[in-house]
């Protein structure tokens, strides 16, 4: 009795639920709007993200025995060297470009498309080879949204 009353539960456990039990997924938004968040969260970045160091670059000192070390290998902070380096130069340039292309799909997820296409084009002819996927996609999306935009009144 007990060995049949656990059969028949193991099997209600194995056998998968009907389609018709589940609950119907709510209505997918526009793949535009979804695309635009996706790549504002993408564009969105910190601000030392570029100058963090990863940890495959760290370094160990080691410890020098009978020698003791002092101050012989400190830098002096009077004297003059460069606040940057080539590397943090261009990620600052880059992320001037991605706030430029933020401002585009700013303008694009308010529902000004017809602005935002002409900030994508300017910006594309401005920086041609800064994210170019993401700003071919972008504008193809705005040219879609803008074709809604036209067929939505004359339904």
């Amino acid at each position: 009795m007990k060995l049949t009353l656990i059969a028949v539960l193991a099997a209600m456990l194995a056998i998968p639920a009907r389609a018709e039990d589940k609950p119907a997924a709510a209505p997918a938004k526009s793949g535009w709007s979804d695309f635009l968040k996706n790549l504002k969260n993408a564009l969105a970045q910190s601000a030392v993200s570029g100058e963090r160091k990863k940890a495959r670059g760290a370094q160990g000192v080691a410890a020098v025995r009978g020698r003791e070390q002092g101050k012989r290998n400190i830098a002096d902070p009077n004297e003059p060297g460069l606040m940057g380096d080539a590397k943090s130069a261009k990620v600052k340039k880059e992320m001037a470009w991605d706030m430029e292309l933020e401002a585009a799909v700013d303008q694009l997820s308010a529902g000004k498309a017809e602005e935002g296409l002409k900030a994508l084009e300017s910006f594309k002819a401005a920086h041609p080879k800064h994210r170019t996927e993401d700003v071919d996609k972008a504008i193809e999306g705005a040219k879609a949204m803008i074709a809604e935009k036209a067929a939505a009144p004359a339904q």
